[in-house]
């Protein structure tokens, strides 16, 4: 196991021992903690985790949450609590906290969330070396999360980047779905290979020009060992689609990655997708969640990228980012805090600093039903 400290705040002596001896049992250092304040200091001085006593929980405010989580996005936090009010803490886990055990408490069950921990831990440790390779190669700043679909959605990428199979990356605009194509090149035997990324959104004609004739053999034989991304791929034409279908099938050399924010089902019933090339392309499959959909997520990348890009972190206002629609998702986000980067002062509150006049817009449904 990894995991080196653990902070706890445990207002029962009985229970707070009891805990201490099963953190023990797994090899990690138990540390009391009186407060919140305490516990910021503990998670500062390399606290891996922390559980926390939910009626200790009640005296805080969902800022106090998020502070946690942006001061200490690599360590999740873990709820204690009674088995009969597991629904009232659904808000706190939508703004940060990572997982509960309920009273009373057992150690088997505290064992298999410390591992679970653990697993996370090792996962986010590869993933930040990933996109530190990723973020020298085009500039863009490393991820945070604490979200468990996105910790799936690494381990997901780490596995398929071990394969030569294709990969279809789906989600709205904005969820960074080439950034991942790029993590799934960069972590396979690819990566000295080259890397082509071809934006089906460009006008139909030009990219008939690339495509049609001696052009897709040509892509494939510069890309040969590499990987060619179709960015928007279900934006091409129907009777380049056939050209495509060839090039794939006699390209084994090369590993497609297409992206799209549409639904390629609901493409294929409509007659605009070829279903023979999609299944051609679709070996597995990645789905990016919308921001909107990672709420305890948002601070944590915001504060990630104000400190990328040189913006003083406000010291409240958090909470309000997570209430935000987000519509243009982790690149609505970055623009953002790139547009605060250019205001002169330090603005308190987060939420003035980073959303829109009006903050009108809400949680809207996923684009993508069943996913």
């Amino acid at each position: 196991m990894v995991l080196r400290k653990i902070a706890l705040i445990l207002n029962n002596s009985a229970e707070r021992v009891q805990m201490q001896e099963i953190i023990a049992a797994a090899g990690c250092e138990p540390v009391a903690a009186a407060d919140g304040t305490e516990l910021l200091h503990c998670l500062a001085d390399g606290c891996d985790a922390a559980f926390v006593d939910s009626d200790t929980i009640d005296l805080w405010d969902r800022s106090f949450i998020c502070k946690l989580g942006t001061q200490a996005p690599d360590a999740p936090l873990v709820l204690v609590m009674r088995s009969g009010r597991i629904e009232s803490y659904v808000a706190m886990l939508s703004c940060g906290a990572w997982d509960f055990v309920t009273r009373p408490i057992e150690h088997d069950a505290v064992m298999l969330v410390l591992h679970r921990i653990d697993d996370q831990k090792i996962l986010l440790e590869q993933n930040r070396y990933l996109w530190s390779e990723l973020e020298k190669q085009d500039g863009r700043p490393a991820t945070a999360t604490r979200d468990p679909r996105m910790i799936e959605i690494f381990r997901q990428v780490s596995k398929v980047a071990r394969t030569d199979a294709s990969v279809l990356i789906l989600g709205e605009r904005g969820t960074e779905k080439n950034a991942v194509a790029r993590l799934i090149h960069g972590a396979s035997a690819r990566s000295a290979r080259p890397f082509i990324h071809v934006d089906c959104t460009v006008h139909r004609d030009q990219l008939a020009a690339e495509l049609a004739g001696k052009g897709a053999a040509e892509l494939c034989t510069i890309a040969a060992g590499g990987t060619i991304l179709l960015d928007e791929f279900l934006e091409i034409a129907p009777r380049l689609q056939a050209v495509l279908l060839r090039t794939v099938t006699n390209a084994p050399s090369v590993r497609f990655i297409c992206s799209s924010s549409k639904d390629p089902y609901e493409e294929i019933e409509k007659g605009n997708f070829r279903s023979d090339l999609f299944f051609r392309l679709n070996s597995d499959q990645i789905f990016l969640p919308p921001l909107r959909e990672r709420a305890g997520d948002i601070p944590l990348l915001a504060g990630a990228l104000m400190d990328q890009f040189g913006v003083p972190r406000p010291s409240t206002g958090w909470d309000e980012l997570a209430d935000y629609d987000w519509p243009g998702n982790v690149s609505e986000l970055e623009a953002a805090v790139r547009l605060a980067a250019f205001r002169t002062g330090d603005v308190p509150n987060a939420a003035d600093a980073l959303l829109p006049h009006g903050r009108t817009r809400r949680k809207t449904r996923r684009r993508f039903p069943g996913s």
